[in-house]
């Protein structure tokens, strides 16, 4: 298993999500950077993972299977990395169309809300519209730019506060569920980036929330992140030792529509408590 005394990035994004890089140019960022385990995970969708796994050679980096899901719980949208899913499964991959579905759902609710409110949009025009993928981001983003609403891409995001439109209009499934649909894909389900989720002004609350998300079914945490201040690092890694919860390392990176780069975070993956139950996980055909 070479990729134990190698860097691990297990939280990446392609361009079949919001990410502006392809599964090939991920590798090739990864194999320089000196990233040994990779993850794809794109948002609530497979087709960039089953890409990434069908790539013929991998520059000697291995790859385990992965999603990022969303989940309501708590009245918060957190983010659910699974790990090692069987990709061809179709319970799973229906469960996956269904999350994405929702995603979208959230979009379009909030396009109605701007058209009723006087903006110069509709939703047939919404729903007819398209853009270059590999641009990152998601169709809204890109709508709002077209009708000149923004003047950069990632300015689309204030649209959403300015009209108080939240995940929460969709009836998003539970962080129980969630972990519980990725367990049945033969998969391992870890809380993304809890410091990007949970109020961080009272430590012990915090704290007390992610004990709360824990306790649904969950396997590990994603203690390091790009943008994880160090308390939260620090508290994410006592509770996973405490608890005998498996470490994640994840950069983000969702290549030009994003602040972190591939491999960003200089964790090997030998370093991660309970690393060793990826091993299995990881695609057949990559090294090991």
């Amino acid at each position: 298993m070479a990729w134990m005394d190698s860097i691990a990035d297990l939280h990446v994004h392609s361009c079949f999500s919001d990410g502006t890089m392809t599964p090939a140019e991920l590798v090739d960022a990864a194999a320089a950077r000196g990233v040994g385990l990779l993850a794809l995970t794109d948002h609530d969708l497979l087709e960039g993972a089953r890409a990434l796994r069908d790539l013929p050679g991998k520059k000697g980096v291995s790859c385990v299977p992965g999603v990022e899901l969303d989940a309501m719980d708590f009245g918060l949208n957190f983010h659910i990395l699974g790990y090692g899913v069987d990709l061809d499964d179709p319970c799973f991959q229906a469960f996956c169309r269904e999350n994405r579905e929702r995603l979208e759902e959230v979009n379009r609710r909030l396009i109605v809300k701007m058209e009723r409110a006087g903006e110069p949009v509709s939703l047939a025009e919404y729903e007819a519209f398209t853009y270059e993928p590999t641009l990152g981001g998601w169709t809204a983003l890109h709508y709002f730019l077209s009708k000149g609403l923004t003047e950069k891409l990632a300015g689309g995001l204030s649209v959403y506060g300015k009209y108080s439109h939240s995940y929460s209009c969709v009836g998003f499934p539970s962080i129980s569920e969630v972990s519980g649909r990725i367990h049945a894909a033969g998969g391992l389900a870890v809380l993304a980036h809890p410091g990007e989720v949970i109020p961080q002004e009272d430590m012990a609350a915090f704290r007390a929330a992610v004990l709360s998300a824990m306790a649904q079914g969950l396997d590990g945490i994603e203690c390091h992140y790009s943008f994880h201040p160090p308390e939260v690092t620090e508290l994410c890694l006592a509770l996973c030792r405490e608890h005998g919860w498996l470490v994640t390392c994840g950069s983000d990176c969702h290549g030009g529509f994003g602040r972190s780069r591939v491999g960003e975070l200089p964790v090997k993956a030998g370093s991660l408590p309970g690393i060793e139950r990826i091993a299995h996980l990881i695609e057949k055909g990559t090294p090991e």
